[in-house]
């Protein structure tokens, strides 16, 4: 960390106090005895004492101003250094070895040095030197190298634990930070229980991410899906994310606190969804109504949808509540119309519960009645013994 200890200035002053009752060949506006005139060239520094790890080139921001000199060129090196040690001046971005200043303005400076491989750990003091015809600026700077900081991350989800069904897609927001000096490549890993999904994506987009590049003392952000599996009970499961670099790594867990959900299987009399019946007669079929979910089936009522004149009653008609991996079985009463001629007819039954439902189309095979069929006979044969008589008693004429 820098540390700020004011400005110190460099300066040859060439002026002293111009008081009022100086005289002058140009006739200047008097000074108030009480103002001061300041003349002079200055080399400062805001930073003259500083630090910085080790393995990092250092940066220094100088400034070189002139006040009430004619411009001046002033050149400029360094002394004291260390053998090994690199330096050179930039100006706009430039290497450059002196600079002129004009009268009343500054000019920015910087100054960029690069310690030697193995360089020790110690503070370094040295000279930044400014030269102009019979003037000599002097900068002392003491620069402290020290131990570079050893890599690090941090892991922060915004909410760790979220509440879902085993449908629900579990969405993290989750903070990668990069405490270390150099930027870091993560690796993204994630383990979790059998038969759940883990995928890492950009946080406001859907690219799927492997790794994550993170600068130093920088962090970003991601998003982590997780989606259960889909036969997951009630419960809670922890998910470990892991970010993992060949200098540092970290982990966070994240849970998924599932509530369950109920799911309705109906099946038909012996697991068929067909059958017969006579029209106008009731015909009983047991219908079983099991819960496949992983939550109990609460408040299931049943109901059917049949043919005009038809009539369907269900015992019971509600079930109150259907465990995980419970059935029940429920007697379906169904009276086809007295007026249904024979056929295929549909009837869908339902199972509706509070958050769940299933429904099946069972097909019926509708048989005229017996009776019916007799007396057709009867009239059938009515009429042939009818038509006998008359061919026999009015045939010959």
């Amino acid at each position: 960390m820098r540390s700020a200890c004011g400005i110190v200035a460099a300066c040859s002053l060439l002026g002293a106090l111009a008081l009022a009752d100086v005289a002058c060949a140009q006739e200047p506006t008097p000074i108030p005895p009480h103002e001061t005139r300041i003349v002079g060239l200055w080399l400062t520094t805001d930073y003259p004492v500083l630090s910085e790890p080790m393995g990092k080139d250092v940066k220094l921001s100088l400034a070189l101003e002139n006040k009430q000199l004619p411009p001046v060129r002033v050149a400029l090196s360094v002394k004291g250094l260390p053998d090994g040690w690199e330096w050179k001046f930039t100006g706009d971005n430039r290497p450059v070895g002196a600079a002129i200043v004009d009268s009343d303005s500054s000019v920015k400076l910087g100054l960029d040095l690069t310690p030697p491989k193995g360089a020790e750990a110690k503070t370094y003091g040295f000279m930044i030197i400014g030269k102009s015809e019979g003037r000599v600026l002097e900068l002392p700077v003491s620069l402290s190298l020290t131990a570079a900081e050893p890599a690090s991350v941090t892991i922060e989800p915004k909410l760790p634990a979220l509440r879902g069904t085993p449908k629900s897609t579990f969405d993290y927001q989750v903070t990668v930070r990069n405490e270390g000096a150099e930027e870091q490549l993560f690796n993204l890993l994630a383990q979790s229980p059998p038969g759940f999904q883990v995928v890492f994506k950009e946080q406001y987009g859907s690219q799927e991410l492997t790794s994550l590049p993170v600068k130093a003392g920088e962090s970003k952000d991601l998003k982590v899906s997780v989606t259960p599996a889909n036969d997951a009970a009630a419960g809670q499961y922890p998910v470990m994310m892991q970010v993992v670099s060949p200098e540092s790594s970290a982990q966070t867990q994240l849970v998924l606190d599932i509530t369950g959900q109920a799911k309705l299987a109906l099946a038909g009399p012996d697991g068929r969804l067909s059958g017969e019946a006579t029209a106008g007669k009731e015909k009983t079929f047991t219908f079983a109504i099991g819960n496949t979910g992983t939550a109990p089936a609460q408040g299931v009522k049943m109901s059917a949808n049949a043919p005009s004149g038809w009539k369907v009653d269900f015992a019971p008609a509600m079930i109150d509540v259907i465990q995980p991996d419970q059935k029940v079985d429920v007697a379906a009463t169904m009276t086809p119309s007295d007026k249904a001629i024979a056929g295929d007819y549909v009837v869908t039954v339902r199972a509706n519960g509070d958050g769940a439902s299933d429904n099946a189309a069972f097909r019926i095979t509708v048989l005229t009645s017996t009776l019916w069929g007799v007396a057709g006979l009867g009239v059938i044969g009515a009429a042939v013994i009818v038509l006998a008589v008359a061919v026999t008693r009015y045939g010959r004429r």
